[in-house]
């Protein structure tokens, strides 16, 4: 696992492993990112104590998304440490996956969530964390 970023000295991190997935529209070679309105992120969170990777990663998308994937592979792990206004110092362990949506099940639960379709080259430099950066920049390469 490679870790993207610095870890500060003296500070103790919190561990959140996370899944999180970059989604495939194959017809169009796009891919679905999320918008608060203010920063750009892959879809996915935080792994729920008792809850697998991708049982975290099914619950997320339809909590930001409201809807079901399918085609799930496995793309890469990536830690970094990152502090977050709300949550503090953390260690995030992504494991990211490429899948694709499977079909509108529900209505988003996160409201202020808004998928994007987007091509990969135009946001680059756009993510949120450095590690979401990584992953975008490794998946183009691809």
């Amino acid at each position: 696992m490679k870790y993207v970023g610095n870890k500060e000295e003296n500070v103790e991190y919190r561990k959140r492993p996370g899944a999180y997935a970059i989604i495939e529209r194959k017809e169009d070679n796009k891919i679905g990112i999320v918008t608060d309105g203010q920063d750009f992120f892959y879809l996915g969170g935080g792994i729920e104590k008792g809850e697998t990777e991708i049982e975290a990663l099914r619950r997320e998308l339809i909590e930001e998304a409201g809807c079901s994937i399918k085609n799930i592979r496995p793309f890469d792990i990536v830690g970094s440490y990152i502090y977050d206004t709300t949550k503090g110092y953390i260690e995030v362990i992504a494991n990211v996956y490429i899948a694709e949506f499977e079909e509108k099940i529900t209505e988003p639960i996160e409201k202020d969530h808004v998928v994007l379709w987007v091509t990969p080259q135009d946001y680059t430099g756009k993510m949120c964390r450095e590690w979401q950066e990584h992953i975008l920049k490794e998946y183009m390469e691809n």
